[in-house]
């Protein structure tokens, strides 16, 4: 008796399991209208743990059951790291639009889906989703590609409480959109290539430059400067990287300019970087300080990190007399997997061999629940 309850028991459980896990498709009457998203949850995916929350918005012509091979590197992401991704489904329009968004985006008087309120439709699906779902609501995150892009940075604009970072592809701030001064701050992250033709990153005629989205987000969070990084060119696709880092601002600002690149999206297995893999990291930033998004910790100053690059040891030097003793050091890989952990010398001089490492971008990460400390570093042979 006992033997057969115990049975009957796992396999509700491994039930329960099966159902959550990989992708499902679900819909609710929103204003009138029927409208679906999908979910995916991770593999080894359980009720009982805590998830974050990325939701990606497909571009014009997409979908959101293609939409997952697009951006197919957030995918194995999830899988290792806690993440339920959710794509929901712009309405269809009439040709030559066909699926789209009200980003606010358009040209010779076509706007997609200009009278939808796709800002409270993925709001109620995020809404949707922590009710739901084991989510963290301070780690839900947003991002989208083209249309999508532009129909983010329209969010960015007008309604981004629920979002602890942004992230906009290949899609820019719409020409519809006159006026963009949120009272709530949220860290923006954009990615675009120079020979883009759908949306020109100098002139599209549909929305703002990348220069000008850049400034407009830099002028608002008071930024004071900008540092600009050329990343190594290990791929042969052509394309060279410029990563932009805005310094002094009241929140963060980046941008990865793909130079040659055109209307696509940069992956692990072809690119120089991936861009789910740039996404998270600049999504997870805050959640690795142990804090809730939104609540700054101050920053240790004075570390040197050299030689950079690197090829075989790389120093991470504290300033002399700074209170480093209860830091909690490691190095990560640029998705933020932790890939070693580092003690504390005395002196306050810790080395790490990199002569394992494959050439590319890591990060070393510390913090001691009230500072932390975060800085990228380069391993080129």
């Amino acid at each position: 008796m006992f033997k057969r309850l115990r049975i009957t028991v796992m396999v509700l459980f491994i039930s329960h399991g099966m159902l959550y896990a990989g992708w499902e498709t679900k819909s609710f009457e929103f204003e009138g209208q029927n409208r679906e998203y999908r979910i995916y949850t991770p593999a080894d995916y359980s009720p009982s743990r805590s998830y974050s929350l990325v939701l990606g918005i497909h571009g014009l012509w997409g979908n959101m059951y293609d939409f997952p091979n697009v951006v197919s590197d957030f995918q194995s992401i999830a899988d290792t790291a806690d993440i339920i991704l959710v794509y929901p489904q712009g309405l269809d329009n009439p040709p030559p639009l066909g699926t789209g968004w009200n980003s606010g985006a358009g040209m010779l008087g076509l706007y997609p889906s200009e009278n939808i309120n796709d800002v409270g439709f993925i709001n109620a699906v995020t809404d949707s989703m922590q009710a739901n779902y084991p989510i963290i609501k301070e780690q839900t995150y947003l991002f989208g590609f083209s249309n999508g892009g532009f129909m983010v940075q329209k969010i960015a604009c007008e309604a981004n409480d629920r979002y602890a970072a942004i992230a906009s592809i290949a899609g820019t701030l719409g020409n519809k959109i006159e006026d963009c001064n949120p009272k709530r701050k949220v860290p923006i992250i954009h990615f675009h290539g120079t020979f883009d033709i759908n949306v020109s990153y100098f002139n599209p005629p549909m929305g703002k430059s990348v220069s000008v989205l850049l400034g407009l987000w830099s002028e608002n969070y008071n930024c004071s400067g900008r540092e600009i990084t050329k990343l190594p060119d290990i791929a042969a696709d052509g394309y060279t990287i410029e990563h932009y880092v805005y310094k002094g601002c009241d929140e963060r600002l980046e941008h990865f300019k793909v130079n040659n690149a055109m209307h696509i999206l940069l992956n692990k297995e072809h690119n120089d970087i991936s861009y789910p893999e740039e996404m998270w990291r600049f999504f997870r930033y805050q959640k690795d300080t142990g804090v809730p998004t939104g609540i700054q910790l101050p920053r240790i100053n004075q570390i040197k990190i050299y030689p950079v690059p690197a090829n075989d040891i790389i120093t991470i030097e504290f300033q002399s007399g700074e209170n480093h003793r209860d830091l909690i050091l490691d190095i990560r890989d640029y998705t933020g997997k932790q890939i070693a952990q580092l003690l504390h010398h005395p002196s306050g001089i810790s080395h790490f061999d990199c002569r394992n490492l494959p050439d590319g971008i890591y990060l070393i990460h510390a913090t001691d629940g009230n500072r932390y400390f975060s800085q990228k570093f380069i391993v080129a042979r």
